[in-house]
């Protein structure tokens, strides 16, 4: 059977606390923004509930009774508690925790190196980072919000874009999607192996080396050149590896030409020994970009609109650098 409590009015409950601290009616009323008649009838509707007397009245003053001096310790506790709750609960942001995801690659090279810059300005606001490349689930993940890559639902993609072969997320409702950058994949190798078979002035100059394969995008070569007009090269061997960073690595290991997003290169440890030998005239975009994706129930959230807000500029930044420097990966490589 359920139990129902007994319990006074809050806004009686408040007045009185507040009469009882200041020992005036007055003073009470200044703190609580009302009138000195709405703290008198409020304290005389809970005497009334609890049948007792809490105040002896003076002329210039207030004096609490017996009962009322206990009922005010009473009072003084469960306010002072529910205060202390409500402004934990208000100010869960300046101590919160924010759970990011990010595809593995794009969280180490890209937003880690940046990330530094966050944390020291919004030192009251923790972020965890975790790697997963599964179609995001924020509600069953406990993920505050992610970055990834892939098409957005109901947005119309040309046939002969590069594919992505990756899903955003497993469900839309409830999930805003903030853009922040294309997708366009770049070829580099190690300098090194640029000086000793380049110059390359043509996509068929690509076919002299050993093109680099990753996993988690295996149609990427064949798709970026098919964008161009051209057809994958029919080698006996082609390098494949797990992921964009090992792909790097093995570029930079002079074991050929990978071919890999842009957005990566900046953050990449071993960037200063890779070159991007060749770009086509116009940038090869994929068919989907990189989100940040947020619940829209947290979205406004004070740590998510900051943290939200700090990766929007960030990727505007990042965007403004890579039309200013189209060139090379570090301002070595030629357009042909």
């Amino acid at each position: 059977m359920a139990v129902t409590r007994s319990l006074p009015p809050l806004s009686s409950v408040r007045s009185f606390e507040a009469a009882a601290r200041h020992g005036s009616f007055t003073l009470a009323a200044d703190e609580l923004a009302v009138t000195q008649g709405a703290v008198s009838l409020q304290v005389r509707k809970l005497e009334a509930y609890l049948g007792k007397k809490l105040f002896l009245r003076h002329p210039r003053r207030v004096e609490l009774t017996a009962d009322g001096a206990a009922y005010f310790e009473a009072c003084r506790r469960v306010l002072a508690d529910l205060e202390n709750a409500t402004r934990r609960m208000r100010s869960r942001d300046r101590n919160e925790l924010l759970i990011i995801s990010t595809i593995p690659t794009i969280g180490q090279l890209w937003l880690m190196p940046r990330l530094a810059s966050f944390t020291d300005a919004h030192r009251h606001i923790e972020v965890r980072v975790v790697s997963d490349i599964r179609p995001l689930d924020m509600q069953a993940d406990g993920i505050d919000a992610a970055i990834r890559v892939g098409p957005l639902a109901g947005r119309h993609y040309a046939r002969d874009l590069p594919g992505i072969d990756l899903t955003l997320v497993q469900r839309w409702e409830g999930v805003c999607a903030d853009y922040l950058f294309d997708d366009v994949m770049v070829p580099v190798m190690s300098r090194r192996l640029y000086e000793q078979g380049g110059p390359i002035d043509s996509l068929a100059d690509l076919a002299a080396f050993e093109l680099i394969h990753t996993a988690s995008r295996p149609n990427a070569w064949r798709d970026w050149l098919r964008a161009q007009g051209a057809g994958l090269p029919r080698r006996r061997a082609n390098l494949e590896v797990g992921h964009f960073y090992i792909a790097l690595r093995a570029a930079q290991e002079h074991k050929g030409i990978a071919l890999v997003p842009d957005v990566l290169l900046d953050g990449y440890p071993g960037r200063g020994e890779l070159v991007v030998p060749f770009r086509p005239a116009r940038p090869v975009k994929s068919a989907g970009e990189y989100y940040l994706l947020i619940q829209d129930a947290v979205r406004e959230r004070p740590a998510i609109r900051t943290f939200r807000a700090w990766v929007l500029e960030q990727a505007r930044e990042f965007a403004g650098a890579i039309s200013a420097a189209p060139m090379s990966a570090d301002g070595a490589g030629a357009q042909k």
